[in-house]
Formats: C-alpha cells, sequence, structure tokens
C-alpha cells in the first residue's frame, strides 16, 4: 500500500506478558510497528460489540500487484525493503509445510527459487502452533480425493467460508490452509472523533480514522485505561529514559486477553520482521527486570493514545514460485496463492487469511509444425 494511505489500508511482533506464543501475522508500517497474536476468543460477544461497524467497507481490496509500497513476504525472516510496508501471515506456511510433512516428506526443492524454498522449508511455525479451532491445513494429491477431503473438512469446520474453486486443479498435489482470529478488547477504546494525522517514513502526513483513550482518570474510561498494559519504553534522554517523553514503546491493549494478546509496538523496522520481533523481545525482557517494572507498565491517568484503524484485503501470489519445478515430484508449481483480511479498531481485531499451494504435471505440447498426417474416416461406434 501507498505509504500515504498505510494504517488505513494494507500496512500493519508480539509479545506476551508473563507468556510466549507464536506469532501468526505481522506486519510492519513504515513509521509503525503493529502486530500480534490473533486468536479465536468469545465469537459471540465480540460480534454483538461490532454491530454498528458492521457496514463499514474496506479500505482497501484488491490484488496485491496494485500496491505500489508494500509487500507480503513467505517468511518473517525474508528481508524488508527499505521505506517498504511488509505484511506476512502464517497461512501460506501451514499450506508449504502440507506439502514438506505429509507429501513429498521432504524438503522442497524449487529449482529456480532455492532461498525462498529453503526459508520456507528452514520455519518454525506450524499448526501446531494455532488453537485447532482457528486453523485448519490439508494436503495431498488429487488422484487420492484431496480436493474431497478438504471440502468436507471445512464444510463442518468452517461451513460458512467460501473455498476457491479446487476443480481447476485436475492432476498433481494440493495443498490448502485457513486459520480466523478474532480477539476483542474487553473495553472498547474511545473513537478519535477528527481522527489521527499519520507522517509516513517520506514526511507525509494523512489525516486517518483511529481509535485511542485520553482523560483516563475520569470514572467513565478508568476500566479502558487499566486494560492497556506498556511492555516495554524507552526514551532518547539517556538519564531519563523510562520517566521522559518515549521515542519507543510497545503496548498490550488489553491485559484480559487470554491466553493470547494484540500488541502494537512503535520501533525502527529492522532488516525482516524476525528481525524486529526479536527486539521487541529483548526489550520486553529488560523492561520486566526493572525494579519499577509494574509501576511503568501502568497506562497513567494523563497518559494518551492514539491508534489508527485498518481493514484491508489482500491477494496475493507469490510469484517467485509460480511456475518452478519442484525437482522431488518433476511438477511445476501452478498456484502460490495467499489472501489476508485484517480488521482493527476500537473494539478489537479479526484477522482472515487462507492460502492455496498447487503443483501439476508439466503441460504437454501439441504441435503440428513438422510434417503430419491428417485424413478422414467414417465415424465407427464402438462395440
Amino acid at each position: 500500500m501507498e505509504s500515504q494511505q498505510a494504517p488505513g489500508a494494507p500496512q500493519a511482533t508480539s509479545g506476551a506478558s508473563n507468556r510466549r506464543m507464536g506469532v501468526i501475522f505481522a506486519a510492519i508500517v513504515v513509521v509503525v510497528l503493529a502486530g500480534g497474536i490473533l486468536w479465536w476468543m468469545g465469537f459471540a460477544s465480540y460480534l454483538g460489540q461490532r454491530a454498528q461497524y458492521a457496514s463499514k467497507t474496506a479500505t482497501f481490496s484488491d490484488d496485491s500487484m496494485s500496491l505500489k509500497k508494500t509487500v507480503i513476504v513467505p517468511t518473517p525472516d525474508s528481508a524488508c525493503p527499505s521505506g517498504t510496508n511488509v505484511i506476512w501471515c502464517s497461512s501460506f506456511q501451514l499450506a508449504w509445510n502440507e506439502l514438506r510433512d505429509r507429501v513429498i516428506k521432504a524438503p522442497l526443492e524449487v529449482t529456480g527459487a532455492e532461498e525462498v524454498a529453503a526459508r520456507l522449508n528452514a520455519a518454525k511455525q506450524s499448526s501446531s502452533d494455532l488453537d485447532a479451532k482457528s486453523a485448519y491445513a490439508a494436503g495431498g494429491w488429487i488422484k487420492d480425493g484431496i480436493r474431497e477431503k478438504i471440502k468436507k473438512d471445512m464444510a463442518a469446520q468452517f461451513p460458512s467460508h467460501v473455498l476457491p474453486d479446487f476443480d481447476d486443479y485436475d492432476g498433481g498435489i494440493l495443498a490448502y490452509s485457513y486459520l480466523t482470529a478474532r480477539v476483542p478488547f474487553k473495553y472498547p477504546f474511545r473513537q478519535l472523533d477528527n481522527g489521527l494525522v499519520f507522517t509516513d517514513s517520506q514526511g507525509v502526513q494523512t489525516r486517518l480514522s483511529g481509535f485511542g483513550l485520553w482523560d483516563a482518570y475520569q470514572r467513565a474510561y478508568k476500566k479502558i485505561g487499566e486494560q492497556v498494559e506498556i511492555l516495554y519504553l524507552r526514551s532518547d534522554n539517556e538519564k531519563d529514559t523510562y520517566y521522559d517523553q518515549p521515542t519507543e514503546y510497545a503496548l498490550d491493549l488489553c491485559r484480559h486477553s487470554r491466553p493470547y494478546q494484540v500488541v502494537i509496538a512503535r520501533v525502527e523496522p529492522r532488516g525482516s520482521l524476525a528481525e524486529t520481533l526479536e527486539h521487541i523481545h529483548a526489550q520486553i525482557a529488560e523492561f520486566r527486570k526493572l525494579p519499577h517494572h509494574e509501576e511503568l507498565s501502568r497506562f497513567r491517568g494523563g497518559d494518551e493514545l492514539e491508534v489508527p484503524e485498518m481493514f484491508w484485503r489482500i491477494d496475493h501470489r507469490f510469484k517467485e514460485l509460480i511456475g518452478r519445478t519442484v525437482a522431488n515430484v518433476r511438477m511445476p508449481i501452478v498456484e502460490a496463492l495467499q489472501t489476508i483480511e485484517f480488521r482493527f479498531d476500537r473494539f478489537g481485531a479479526v484477522l482472515e487469511s487462507e492460502a492455496l499451494l498447487a503443483a501439476e504435471a508439466s503441460p504437454r505440447h501439441f504441435a503440428f509444425n513438422r510434417p503430419f498426417l491428417i485424413y478422414c474416416s467414417v465415424t465407427r461406434d464402438l462395440i
């Protein structure tokens, strides 16, 4: 997404308070890094809270080809181009794992895309990191009925989700994954009536819709402030690092969410999402060791919070893989698709993502470009 539209469209790792967890979604914005663990929670109550936002439409919903300054990466350790928004979700990794572990039963060797394949083969994210109720992944040979299995399983676990047309693939191997995660805030934040001004890495300012908290000392907003946990903060003032105006920080927006959380962090991006996550985790660990950690982690009555809303959907094809041959089975990859939809507002966060990975036998080429025979005959019924 172009940087001046970033948080309101596709821009969007997570740290845990006294708990560790696997990240399934993260995105890095040119100035602000936001992300977290988005899991299955309180579905009915969440929908009730969000009733007034049901009519909102996505600020971006299209193929990633139309995004000029946003990239979708296959793994969190993929390089982050400077000044570019970077998005990653584990759904594609889950589909890759199905082909690697259940079908080929060996690391996938992709001719011409060795580096990407090596990263995907070495990645640690897997279905075991996720709540079984919130994710699904399966892979197999089409001749063995994998399409029918996926349709049956998904109809039972996620009956309202509309699947891709698997009938487009009539040979070879197929893997599919789907995950959905909903994390409602126990107490919805206040809406910023006039939005907030977001400044991108080029210094361009844009007014965006947002939510947050101010006047937290008032009784009406006290519980909202109490649900916020400051995971770490630091300022440029070396003599007063933790009490001066912070320039780098990470917040858990709802300390009540169990066992997962949504974390937003303002931090300078490192070379990759993985490196940025490692930096944040290290800072959180150091912050917890401070003598006055409990006091420093509280959102005070005079503190102010401003967060941009996000609502977008992106369809992305990993073109670095499509057309490349999986040497293990001598089949070219004909599809490597990932769809990510993310919504983040004063009520909480919602993530929905699916991925499709398919390889088929090389197409046969029938070309009559040398001497050939053509003849006509009487049609005969076969007996």
